[in-house]
């Protein structure tokens, strides 16, 4: 027996569990071996197993158990430290809050993450460095949203190639043409206010006479502002103006020549474009501006300024008290007390003993609102803070932010602040229907970009370098592309509310022409996605996707450990101890040549300490083996032919990617628990504790009853204890919650 007294194998000791009422009070042990029985771990392989129907009954028993055990159990919340907004939902807050299209938090140092997220409130620390940065961005934000001065007179900036460097990214309109990116120039620019702007492209390059001319197009903030032929001739400098209407805010500036092909059709006497030939080059751009209309306010001023600029010379506080209580409210995401509005009111009073103008004494009291702890934080308060059995609902406004922040990553808007003023936001009708709005609103964007970029670890495509000498497809465009699909997929899954075994082996994915072409799928032509219904087994569900098999691969070649990494931890949920120290590692001037990676990784197997691990996540990599290192299929590695069939410790076999994830598929339950957990974790900005556990299993159930549907897992998680409650923290226990980050 591997789980006795003397042998205690995964710690387990059940000969203790002889005495029915230890054995009936042991819910996790009893909940881990019916998960160990159902996925075919236990017994382990080479040990004899009994017959289905005693297996059966066994599961059947501890099901039960646990559920009953879960009735009687006194319902425990937990808590959360306050947690700073991380970069993402500090840019989205200043988004939504000043009405200006500016990311502050672009040069601020990356945030720590615990669990797999960077949201948790135990690892969001505030450095000095932090706080320097957070006084630099809030002077930034005002200057930019909110006009307080004379009209800025115009100013010119030149961008030059030889000083930028050529373009290394397109413009971010996935619908926008192709570029030639040799001899173009994008670069990024900050927009002190809104206004016009001219922008004058200069070209270099003559061309032969006669022949097409070359297409420049010219981009301002990703979208294609003007496009101009540039004729052939002697002319060895062209130069280009276009005039833009462009907001406050960081933006773009870019010139580059289009790629003639399904939206570019430029010929000349029978002649046709052609890039690498002609060899246009963008020299420099010089940009002018603003040109500003005195008499016109910005939006995001007068969102502010809701009652009025006071006349010249002249301080009106019963306005500026207007101002500030509601801007405080909405900045501070709930309602303020007369105090905090009497605190910043001192900074309007403090600017006309300077001298300044009502409007910079305003300014001044926003400047100091939004490097305030209420602003940078996340605060719920406890009634009785040092309880931990005082558990308490949330306020309506906590709930409100909760929500927002949780599928927005941002603030709550007016319709939520709203409900929550009106104290209709719990009500669980109310709550349903609110979650089904936000997740047909376009800042649902953010939820794909930061659970699903974090959870199946995509972000990562930023810093993953293939080698271009053995992958010569991989480029900028391929990259933003693989990027692009998952996220529409993972959007098309959750507005959809389809089953979530479609992330194992969903028919269908998003494309354009350059993804397609890398696939091998034909019939798709033009840069914008759209969606596409597969009809070959190469392809579908999140793990057959080329962002997820780029990240889980080295530069040079595949890595099934890593890509067996990456589904048992991030798909199943199976979380795997560090590798020893003394790994000996492949011989990788041999791979492909003497032999394949498959037979080396089996003859590191040999070694039963690496074993334990390592015949858990292999049989998952050789399963996607057809694979390369940047998601492109293959028959061959090198000199062999791949090898993608395995045996799962379950018993179950394949010989196929597409076998293996119908397996993976099959296993409805394992995928709907672990993809509750991430969910919760990223919801709570917390990690998950053994009390949390009969909320999953909760989740789970009702998921199951649904038919798996996406949507009944997020609805099941806001109306869950944990998501709408809280409670206190005894002092003994103060400062010690984040010691179990992993």
């Amino acid at each position: 027996m591997c789980h006795n007294a003397k042998a205690r194998t995964a710690g387990l000791d059940l000969d203790r569990l002889k005495d029915p009422r230890l054995a009936a009070a042991e819910r996790d042990v009893w909940e881990n071996v019916a998960a160990r029985l159902k996925n075919g771990s236990m017994p382990p392989k080479g040990a004899p197993k009994p017959d289905a129907a005693i297996t059966k009954t066994i599961i059947d028993w501890a099901d039960r158990h646990v559920a009953a055990l879960d009735r009687t159990r006194t319902p425990d919340p937990g808590r959360v430290t306050a947690r700073r907004l991380n970069r993402a939902e500090y840019n989205n807050t200043i988004r939504d809050l000043m009405g200006i299209r500016f990311r502050p938090a672009s040069d601020f140092p990356l945030d720590d993450s615990g669990y797999g997220f960077d949201n948790i409130g135990d690892v969001l620390s505030l450095s000095p460095t932090l706080m320097e940065k957070y006084l630099k961005a809030a002077d930034q934000v005002v200057k930019i949203a909110l006009r307080t001065s004379s009209t800025p007179k115009p100013l010119m900036e030149r961008y030059d190639v030889e000083k930028t460097g050529p373009a290394k990214y397109l413009p971010a309109d996935p619908e926008g043409p192709r570029l030639v990116m040799k001899g173009a120039l994008l670069v990024k620019h900050r927009f002190p206010v809104s206004g016009e702007y001219e922008l004058r492209v200069n070209v270099r390059g003559r061309g032969e006479a006669g022949s097409a001319p070359a297409p420049l197009a010219i981009f301002v903030n990703g979208k294609l502002a003007e496009t101009v032929n540039v004729e052939g001739g002697e002319e060895p400098k062209r130069t280009f103006d276009v005039r833009v209407a462009v907001e406050a805010g960081e933006g773009d500036l870019g010139a580059a020549f289009l790629w003639p092909g399904t939206n570019v059709h430029l010929t000349a006497n029978g002649a046709t474009y052609d890039p690498a030939k002609d060899g246009y080059t963008v020299d420099n751009m010089e940009l002018r501006g603003p040109f500003v209309d005195p008499a016109t306010l910005l939006e995001s001023h007068k969102r502010v300024f809701g009652c009025g600029s006071a006349q010249p010379g002249k301080f009106d506080y019963s306005c500026a008290d207007r101002i500030l209580s509601a801007f405080l409210t909405r900045a501070w995401r709930r309602p303020v007390t007369k105090t905090e509005i009497d605190g910043m009111m001192r900074f309007v009073r403090m600017a006309e003993k300077e001298g300044d103008t009502f409007e910079q004494g305003v300014a001044l009291a926003v400047k100091a609102a939004l490097v305030s702890p209420n602003f940078l934080f996340r605060i719920e308060r406890d009634p009785n803070p040092h309880d931990s059995t005082a558990a308490h609902r949330l306020t309506e406004f906590e709930l409100a932010s909760r929500l927002s922040y949780f599928l927005w990553s941002s603030m709550p808007d007016a319709e939520l602040m709203r409900l929550a003023e009106s104290k209709q936001l719990s009500k669980p009708g109310v709550l349903s229907a609110q979650v089904k709005r936000m997740i047909e609103d376009s800042k649902a964007q953010s939820f794909a970009e930061n659970f699903a970029g974090q959870w199946l670890e995509i972000r990562n495509l930023d810093t993953v370098t293939p080698d271009t000498r053995r992958f010569k497809g991989w480029d900028s465009d391929l990259r933003e592309a693989m990027r692009r699909e998952t996220q529409l997929f993972f959007l098309a899954m959750l507005r959809e509310d389809r089953d979530v075994r479609d992330f194992a082996d969903g028919k269908f994915s998003y494309l354009n022409d350059r993804l397609a072409k890398h696939y091998g799928i034909e019939g798709v032509e033009g840069r914008h996605f759209r969606r596409v219904e597969l009809s070959t087994d190469q392809r579908g569900g999140i793990i057959s996707h080329g962002s997820v098999l780029t990240v889980s691969s080295y530069p040079t070649r595949t890595s099934p450990v890593l890509r067996g990494i990456w589904v048992l931890e991030n798909f199943l949920g199976n979380k795997l101890p560090p590798p020893p120290a003394d790994v000996p590692r492949l011989k990788e001037t041999e791979i492909g040549k003497t032999a394949t990676l498959r037979q080396q990784l089996e003859q590191h197997r040999a070694d039963p300490g690496c074993a334990v691990c390592h015949n858990k996540m292999d049989v998952l990599g050789f399963g996607l083996e057809n694979y390369d290192a940047v998601g492109a299929w293959r028959t061959q590695d090198g000199a062999f032919p791949v090898d993608s069939a395995g045996t799962l410790p379950s018993g179950k076999t394949f010989t196929t990617p597409a076998e293996m994830k119908r397996i993976l598929r099959d296993d409805a339950d394992g995928l709907t628990r672990n993809l509750t957990e991430k969910m919760m974790i990223y919801a709570l900005g917390r990690g998950l504790e053994p009390y949390d556990r009969p909320v999953v299993r909760s989740i789970v159930e009702k998921t199951s009853t649904s038919g798996y549907r996406f949507g009944t897992i997020i609805q099941e998680i806001v109306a869950s204890g944990p998501f709408q409650m809280r409670r206190g923290e005894s002092k003994s226990q103060a400062g010690i919650s984040g010691a179990k980050l992993r």
